[in-house]
């Protein structure tokens, strides 16, 4: 065969020509333009939460939603309860103007303690975490797989920051009742290479409520960085911090225990007891973490990580709760001191409980790889994960009365100085809760042919929780030692490249929830949730994917019990008219269907919408009128609808539509009294001049564009219901400018 010589042709090499004299080379730049791939739809690649070994989202054996960068920003969101609107199986459980806010999954309440995570590492919950530096959030539903520890039943909330890349941008905002916000977005790579990176997120916000006296600010800064050490290394970290004050907004009771007070003649935007002198809520929290990946050899990876939780709170409130003082309602049968009187009256105190302080402390390694057995391949990971939760509050807080109100009259003004004791303060800070859990975690993937997968895990958890205030019913301290087996079963099946189909089976511990005060303020024992679940994936495209799920889920059920007089919540003989107790009797199964769609569904259209029907029923209660009642604060149908239209012929310019129902809610556990059904209408629209490659953006956002009044949840908070107007009418208007 021939051989090609150094001149390119072929045949034999012929002799060098004498060199010519060296001429001097002028100097060209070159600017060099590299375009790349900009994603221009709602439907993310990957997901973080629910899965050990970096699965797809398209073929992950769970339910999952993710709300991207881009989603978040055309909605305007703020806080998370403007980004839970976009999946119709989670809702609102406890979420007050101006306070932290507590969701449900699949009708179960998130714990705090443990469902929420920023990059996959559990935060404390008890506070509003910024999304200025986040790139997603991710929803996972159901039992959230074996990485979650000792949690709540109903799913986890995860939040994704943004990686460094070469960025300088600008957000300006404001709305229509004069709020106004601003950010900026910088970062930058280091290094011949690119070998290092630096990200930096700030932010302040002036906030301008649309109840009465509940305006606030603040302020946030975040970090990330990212150094890829050596070509198997590479090292990354986050930080950020909040400083947020704000007053809180109480909730309504049931009036008499019986009756929901009357839409037409309550407003959004009245503060319940609202009185000058009330001091407002105070938040600082810190949110930090790092995590080292490297490859072994052998197409082996592993990872270690730790990351530092802290929420500082100053809890201050005008309260509006019960109607001790009122005559009729310490008379009869009827719990009615603990809610609201028949007529509409309540009783306000002067609650103050400051430095609350939560702290989640969490450190993990796994190592995930391949083994290969003839025609059978195995991923495997395991690993082992610490985990620490300290809860500091006061030994005691001030909660004096100060007078009483009524939800249909105007608000009277009350001298502070003339109704307490000036001195009066809360007592010293103590430890309230200490929770340590140490656990091994094992999975095997296994690949077997006919685009079978079978997946194996679980988690060894070792649990030590111990609650220093309160004792449980039987009179002894709060204390819970366990050691258990938490496994987690899936099977995936392929009938086509973009088609899954997949069912799970997972078990779940978590710790039982505290009784109100008016019962001890004990603690339940930890309890176990178990699911089933069977769903499919689609993926038609590249650009969008439809998922289903159908699930079954049990639990216990907790509730107030009534004992009748003669004894009380320990056993003890008792003559007093306090005759409830918070208990655990029974069990309430949900089941349900979830529908998503997220993507691209025309080169037109990108959309991201869902539906949930649920039956979560409680049955074997005890208490007759309990059972086979749908539980609180669970609608049967709930919808959810986004959309992102380009308008043909006008370059640049969007409608963004959006519609959301929610069905009727149950606000007593026997289901006699509910909340009606409501449908919310959004609008909004972008515009990027010179097309999607333009440095500014622009959008106006308007939320409830027909100003329905509604109750949007009836959830519990410690054994006692309570009901929240939604918000009126709110435009916004930002503008995004890229340098």
């Amino acid at each position: 065969a021939e051989q090609a010589g150094p001149t390119g042709q072929s045949g034999q090499a012929q002799t060098p020509a004498a060199p010519k004299p060296a001429q001097p080379v002028q100097r060209v730049t070159t600017t060099v333009v590299v375009h790349g791939e900009v994603k221009d739809d709602y439907l993310p690649e990957a997901v973080t939460v629910g899965t050990l070994d970096g699965a797809t989202l398209a073929e992950t054996p769970l339910s999952a939603t993710v709300v991207t960068r881009d989603l978040l920003t055309d909605q305007d969101a703020r806080l998370l309860s403007d980004v839970v609107k976009n999946d119709a199986s989670i809702g609102e459980d406890y979420a007050p103007v101006g306070y932290y806010g507590d969701y449900e999954i699949r009708g179960f309440t998130i714990d705090l303690a443990t469902g929420l995570q920023i990059n996959g590492m559990t935060i404390a919950g008890e506070q509003d975490v910024p999304l200025e530096n986040k790139e997603r959030v991710e929803f996972l539903k159901g039992i959230a797989g074996i990485e979650s520890g000792v949690a709540s039943g109903g799913g986890l909330i995860n939040y994704v920051t943004k990686r460094p890349i070469a960025v300088k941008a600008v957000d300006m905002g404001t709305d229509h009742r004069g709020s106004s916000f601003g950010a900026v977005d910088l970062g930058y790579l280091f290094g011949k290479q690119k070998q290092v990176g630096a990200r930096a997120n700030l932010a302040g916000e002036k906030i301008e409520s649309y109840v009465n006296d509940a305006n606030g600010w603040r302020a946030m800064g975040a970090g990330a960085a990212d150094w890829k050490i050596s070509p198997k290394t590479i090292l990354k970290g986050d930080f950020e911090y909040q400083h947020k004050v704000e007053r809180s907004v109480c909730g309504y009771q049931l009036l008499g225990g019986t009756a929901v007070p009357d839409l037409s003649q309550v407003h959004p935007s009245t503060m319940l007891g609202e009185q000058s002198w009330s001091k407002p809520n105070t938040f600082d929290t810190i949110n930090t973490g790092s995590r080292l990946d490297y490859d072994l050899p052998h197409a082996w990876q592993a990872f270690a990580a730790v990351s530092y939780s802290h929420s500082l709170i100053d809890d201050n409130v005008v309260y509006a709760y019960g109607c001790y003082n009122e005559t009729e309602c310490n008379s009869g049968t009827a719990p009615y001191p603990w809610f609201f009187a028949p007529d509409g009256t309540y009783d306000i105190y002067d609650y103050r409980n400051p430095g609350e302080l939560r702290i989640d402390a969490q450190a993990e390694a796994l190592a995930t790889g391949h083994v290969k057995t003839g025609a059978v391949t195995h991923d495997l990971a395991g690993g082992g994960e610490l985990f620490l939760r300290s809860v500091q509050q006061p030994s005691s807080s001030v909660y004096f009365d100060v007078g009483s109100e009524n939800i249909y009259q105007p608000i009277a003004p009350v001298d502070l100085a003339s109704a307490e004791v000036p001195q009066l303060s809360a007592g010293p800070r103590i430890l309230y809760e200490d929770n340590h859990q140490a656990a091994a975690v094992l999975q095997d993937r296994v690949h077997i042919p006919g685009r079978i997968q079978l997946l194996a895990g679980g988690r060894f958890d070792s649990v030590r929780d111990h609650n220093y205030v309160g004792t449980n019913p039987s009179g002894d301290p709060n204390f819970t030692e366990k050691t258990v087996w938490l496994p987690q079963y899936a099977a995936t099946y392929n009938p086509i490249d973009n088609l899954t189909l997949y069912g799970n089976y997972g078990v779940l511990l978590s710790l039982g929830p505290q009784a109100p005060f008016w019962a001890g303020g004990y603690y339940l024992s930890p309890f176990f949730t178990r699911q089933a679940e069977v769903g499919a994936k689609f993926e038609p495209s590249q650009r969008i994917l439809l998922t289903t799920a159908l699930f079954r889920m049990r639990a216990p059920f907790f509730y107030p019990e009534d004992l009748g007089i003669g004894a009380d919540c320990f056993g003890n003989e008792t003559t007093s008219d306090n005759h409830l107790c918070f208990e655990s009797k029974g069990r309430e199964t949900h089941d349900g269907i979830e529908v998503n769609a997220e993507g691209k569904a025309a080169s037109w259209l990108r959309l991201t919408a869902s539906a949930a029907v649920i039956r979560a029923l409680s049955d074997q209660t005890g208490t007759p009128a309990y059972d086979n009642k749908q539980v609180l604060n669970v609608p049967h149908l709930r919808t959810a609808l986004f959309a992102d239209l380009a308008l043909p012929h006008a370059h640049g310019l969007h409608l963004m539509p959006g519609w959301g129902y929610t069905g009727r809610k149950e606000a007593t556990r026997d289901d006699v009294v509910s909340v009606p059904s409501y449908n919310i209408f959004n609008l909004g629209a972008r515009y990027t001049p010179g097309g999607e490659s333009g440095r500014v953006t622009l959008r106006l956002y308007a939320d409830n564009i027909t100003d329905k009044r509604y109750w949007k949840d009836t959830g519990a908070s410690y054994g006692d219901t309570f009901i929240h107007l939604g918000a009126p009418t709110t435009v916004r208007l930002s503008a995004h400018y890229t340098f």
